[in-house]
């Protein structure tokens, strides 16, 4: 039986899949399994999985239809057979020391959940930078490890399997969003969990950050702080609420993307309007406005004066009152930086010329695209033509 199951979501992947795969295979740490859910993937990416399970007899694929990267996580759950379990994004990759380093932190400490370093690269500017790094550390809590408040991704995660399955942790069948519901699930019934100082993982800006649909905005990004308010709020498993990590939550997430929303309900139909309202109402139903006040959240959380009118027309259920704040918001929101532009990639471009942490990135990068292309028998990629699918 494996000790860690690396389960790869792949949904039209196909161009970044094979140094994926290859930095699963370059592990220091031999006792391994890679698990790759092809969520209903239109491109050849199946293909290409397919001729590298060929290869190592510790790759194993499983196919659903397309039914979200939520699903497709926990299908890769559901399939996996290690002691524990992490998630790849199909467009990521892996320090070769990666499993050792989580393994051996998990095995120390006796830990049911190991997080690690990570770093953010762009493979079009080059440029990397350290992803909220966390300084070496074992017998956490979440009650008492703050900086965790904000756990927002799956991948820089190992998950012990008997401990999720004991638990009956799942994942949200969100497309935007999922990551937060499992961490916080998680983070609140480990005994404890701990914090490795290495860098584990290499996480590819570019695709992360697709300008979803609008029903897909409204209906997985804002209904997902209703699950949150489930998570941290109401179904803990003590009975105790945590009202601080929830409101930091709702602070830095769900104000940024209401700010975000609001100019794009301009010309659109009015039920898009009418249903973030209708999902801020039941969001915010039984809060209380003062526990987003100084008061409450200090010392460790600052208070936002500019959401505040939005909190408290939520929790008026003041329909008058959100609207002219949406209205606000659509007549003063500043526009969208264009991070595609010529400009913008040369100048991270030259940033990353003096940036170590990026010729590192790229170092590895090279190398694992290197073994993909000296590899026989492996498809070449077969990307769809046009604008890329989302999930």
């Amino acid at each position: 039986m494996p000790v860690l199951t690396f389960a790869i979501p792949v949904y039209n992947m196909c161009e970044w899949l094979a140094p994926t795969l290859e930095s699963c295979l370059w592990q220091t740490h031999k006792d391994i399994e890679i698990l790759v859910v092809n969520d209903g993937s239109r491109d050849n990416g199946l293909e290409i999985a397919e001729a590298y399970a060929r290869i190592d007899s510790r790759i194993r694929i499983v196919s659903q239809e397309n039914a979200g990267l939520g699903a497709a996580r926990q299908k890769g759950q559901d399939e996996a057979s290690g002691d524990y379990i992490t998630w790849l994004d199909a467009d990521d990759f892996l320090d070769k020391n990666a499993a050792r380093w989580w393994l051996d932190a998990a095995v120390k400490n006796s830990a049911d959940l190991v997080c690690a370093n990570a770093v953010a690269f762009s493979s079009r500017t080059f440029n990397a930078r350290r992803y909220f790094p966390h300084p070496p550390a074992n017998e956490l809590h979440f009650d008492s490890a703050s900086r965790y408040w904000k756990s927002k991704v799956v991948w820089r995660w190992i998950f012990s399997l008997p401990f999720i399955r004991k638990h009956g942790i799942t994942h949200a069948r969100f497309k935007l969003g999922q990551d937060v519901c499992f961490t916080y699930a998680t983070l609140l019934r480990a005994e404890r969990f701990c914090q490795i100082q290495p860098a584990a993982y290499y996480f590819r800006q570019e695709h992360k950050g697709a300008y979803p649909s609008l029903d897909v905005q409204i209906e997985h990004a804002l209904a997902h702080f209703i699950e949150v308010k489930r998570i941290l709020l109401q179904d803990t498993p003590d009975g105790k609420p945590r009202i601080k990590p929830f409101v930091k939550y709702l602070n830095e997430n769900y104000w940024r993307d209401v700010k975000k929303t609001a100019p794009r309900l301009v010309g659109a139909d009015p039920m898009y309007a009418e249903r973030l309202i209708t999902l801020g109402f039941e969001l915010f139903d039984g809060l209380d406005p003062d526990w987003f006040r100084h008061a409450a959240l200090a010392p460790e959380i600052r208070e936002r004066t500019d959401f505040l009118p939005l909190v408290d027309a939520m929790t008026a259920r003041d329909k008058d009152g959100v609207e002219t704040i949406l209205a606000t918001l659509q007549q003063t929101a500043s526009p969208t930086p264009d991070k595609r532009n010529l400009y913008h990639t040369i100048r991270h471009r030259v940033k990353s010329l003096m940036n170590p942490l990026a010729y590192k990135a790229k170092l590895r990068l090279r190398h694992l695209e290197r073994l993909a292309a000296g590899r026989k028998g492996i498809p070449r990629p077969e990307p769809l033509q046009g604008p890329r699918a989302t999930r």
